[in-house]
């Protein structure tokens, strides 16, 4: 089973579904299952986890309309408003909802430069703790916010996104490999493997990100790395076909074993993520 962790769609824009006027989707048009299936179909990947894009806000009804749609296919990491005054019972009611896994949230720098402290965010932090609701975390090079937060809450289910790299135009290099590494210590912390094809240079088969993801899984582990592409950042970039993303891991990588293949390519994260293989995703909803 091939397992996409990471992939954006988005509807055009409707009255009733407005974007947020200070972001901009990846491409122009909008990038649905009719487009992202057949990829999907043409590269044998079974699954693929929406991500829904800042542009959004929370607004996650989109995703989670696909994947009522395709429960077999699409499963949501849903976007929500960290400080809302009711986050507790929003985490406590957040998998009842079909299809949803899990959260994805933002803790770059210009999303923290709106922080009144650096404790802002404990009451969501302790409610997904508490809850074991798994949360996905663009950094975008800011690797170290996330040990203070995993010091205090050290049960969090946290995944980090492209593991940790500066965003795709700014760094093909990871200046702060030490600490992502020393996350291992944290049992509940995953990395999810995305935007690799996108820091290389080179093309297909990327060689320039393959040391980087061999000490990444080497040091987490298979069962902790997850395959991801955020393909729509290659598109709009146009360095390499969705084939060529999962190509990168099912087989360019030499240092994996068929074993370690399986985990990093899907079984990883539908294990970490409670998307067992033959369930549809509409089916995990949790009851009250």
């Amino acid at each position: 089973m091939i397992l996409d962790t990471q992939i954006h769609l988005w509807e055009a824009e409707r009255p009733d579904r407005p974007w947020r006027p200070d972001r901009k989707p990846s491409l122009p048009e909008p990038f649905g299952p009719d487009q992202f299936l057949p990829m999907m179909d043409a590269a044998g990947v079974d699954r693929a986890i929406i991500v829904p894009p800042g542009i959004m806000g929370s607004d996650n009804r989109y995703a989670l309309e696909v994947a009522g749609q395709y429960p077999d296919r699409f499963a949501v990491m849903g976007l929500i408003e960290t400080k809302a005054p009711d986050i507790q019972e929003q985490v406590a009611a957040w998998r009842r909802q079909p299809g949803m896994l899990g959260i994805r949230t933002h803790l770059h720098a210009a999303e923290r430069a709106t922080w009144p402290n650096e404790r802002v965010l404990d009451p969501f932090w302790a409610a997904c703790e508490r809850h074991q609701v798994p949360v996905a975390v663009f950094l975008a090079g800011s690797v170290e916010v996330a040990e203070p937060i995993l010091e205090r809450f050290p049960r969090l289910k946290l995944v980090i996104d492209h593991m940790g790299l500066p965003q795709i135009d700014v760094s093909s290099e990871h200046p702060n490999l030490p600490a992502l590494l020393a996350l291992e210590r944290y049992p509940n912390v995953a990395v999810k493997l995305s935007t690799a094809a996108s820091r290389s240079r080179q093309g297909y088969p990327f060689p320039e990100v393959h040391e980087l993801l061999r000490t990444v899984i080497e040091t987490f582990g298979p069962r902790r790395c997850f395959f991801g592409t955020d393909h729509t950042q290659q598109l709009a970039r146009k360095k390499a076909t969705y084939q060529q993303e999962v190509d990168l891991f099912r087989s360019a990588l030499p240092f994996l074993s068929d074993e370690d293949r399986s985990w990093v390519l899907g079984r990883a994260a539908a294990d970490y993520l409670g998307w067992p293989p033959g369930i549809p995703s509409t089916a995990l909803a949790v009851a009250p």
